[in-house]
């Protein structure tokens, strides 16, 4: 079972946590995140979404997570995450009612360090 918060962490210059509750997190109404193709890190990125509680919610495809190096890129770069909608979509994340997602930035560059980046907001899918 994976949580959301665990005992001790990073120091902020290992990594950078972004907590992300969207609106509207029924768990009926999809969304899209579109990460850009050069996020400030010198490690990686990751999305990870987590139920109302904080854990994972068990679903078929064992699907919680995508990451820099693991999720299908588009052509320009950019990793679209799928939270809900058609499950054959690409970086496809199930959700459940009030769920979230946390975006970690590992090794953070000063941009995000600073405060002047952050992920982008999720969008409602169309």
């Amino acid at each position: 079972m994976g949580s959301a918060f665990g005992w001790g962490g990073n120091p902020q210059r290992g990594a950078m946590y972004f907590n992300v509750t969207p609106e509207e997190n029924d768990g009926a109404s999809a969304y899209t995140l579109t990460m850009p193709s050069k996020v400030p890190v010198e490690a990686f990125w990751s999305v990870t979404v987590y139920n109302q509680e904080g854990f994972f919610s068990p679903n078929d495809l064992d699907a919680y997570s995508f990451n820099s190096i693991t999720a299908k890129h588009n052509d320009d770069g950019s990793v679209t995450i799928h939270f809900g909608g058609d499950p054959a979509a690409d970086n496809y994340l199930p959700i459940t009612p009030g769920w979230n997602y946390i975006v970690r930035c590992y090794l953070p560059g000063w941009q995000i360090l600073e405060g002047a980046w952050s992920p982008p907001d999720p969008r409602l899918a169309e």
